[in-house]
């Protein structure tokens, strides 16, 4: 079973109610971050575990409401490392995700080195990761700057596929073709199209044509909880769709489709 809990449903707006982009996957013993905004450090905790229990985090993109908090993540598993012992964590994202870190680096240092903390990153928008039972593969979305969308599949676990931040993309249908579950940006309401974002019924025709199980709307601003998005989805889909809101957990068995 794979477990899917929304740390952060918002943007980079401020909001009472939405922190931004971050989420944490877990399946069996194996934990990982997907997006790490502002307030995801917290939010780790808050949804029942730690940051001592990551594996690994994946990044979707370098704006800042989906990487800040990052620099927190590292200083505290550095600090494990310390008086632990070694610790190895990955940090995958899109072309750049190894300057940024070097950037940190340099920045915060010595506060994110120690002899016994590596970090080992992995750059790019194509090509399977394993981390442990998981198999992650990668597809580049249409934002505008470097994006990567991720699909997790476990053993006999279905499949949850994420998309980041993006426009609309037959690559996004092609990659998330079957999924039992579709984590999708939905940042603007219908009528305020944008070519780097998603309106519901935008994500729910994406949804319908990759022919998924079920969705979670996430990247919501805060216009967003002025209407009915479920209704602003229209009739494309008709599989379970569910408004993501922080805290938010679903989980994926691989019996097939939602």
């Amino acid at each position: 079973m794979i477990t899917w809990t929304v740390l952060g449903s918002g943007t980079h707006f401020a909001s009472a109610t939405r922190g931004s982009s971050g989420h944490l996957l877990r399946s069996g013993d194996t934990e990982i971050l997907v997006d790490c905004g502002p307030g995801s450090f917290h939010g780790i905790a808050k949804a029942g575990s730690a940051p001592e229990n990551l594996r690994a985090c994946l990044i979707s993109h370098l704006h800042p409401d989906h990487v800040s908090d990052l620099l927190p993540l590292l200083f505290r598993l550095r600090n494990e490392a310390k008086s632990s012992g070694e610790r190895r964590f990955l940090v995958a994202g899109p072309m750049g995700i190894a300057d940024y870190l070097d950037d940190l680096a340099d920045l915060h240092a010595p506060y994110l080195d120690h002899s016994d903390f590596h970090v080992e990153v992995e750059e790019g928008n194509s090509g399977a990761l394993k981390i442990d039972h998981l198999i992650i593969d990668r597809a580049p979305m249409a934002h505008g700057v470097p994006t990567v969308a991720y699909g997790f599949t476990g053993e006999g676990e279905g499949r949850i596929v994420y998309s980041g931040d993006t426009g609309r993309s037959a690559e996004l249908v092609r990659f998330a073709q079957g999924a039992e579950l579709l984590v999708i940006e939905s940042s603007f309401p219908n009528g305020k199209e944008e070519p780097f974002h998603l309106t519901p019924a935008e994500a729910a025709q994406t949804a319908a044509d990759a022919r998924v199980g079920g969705v979670i709307l996430v990247h919501l601003n805060p216009e967003c909880d002025d209407g009915d998005l479920v209704e602003q989805c229209g009739d494309s889909f008709h599989g379970l769709m569910m408004i993501g809101t922080d805290l938010m957990t679903h989980e994926v068995d691989g019996s097939g489709r939602e």
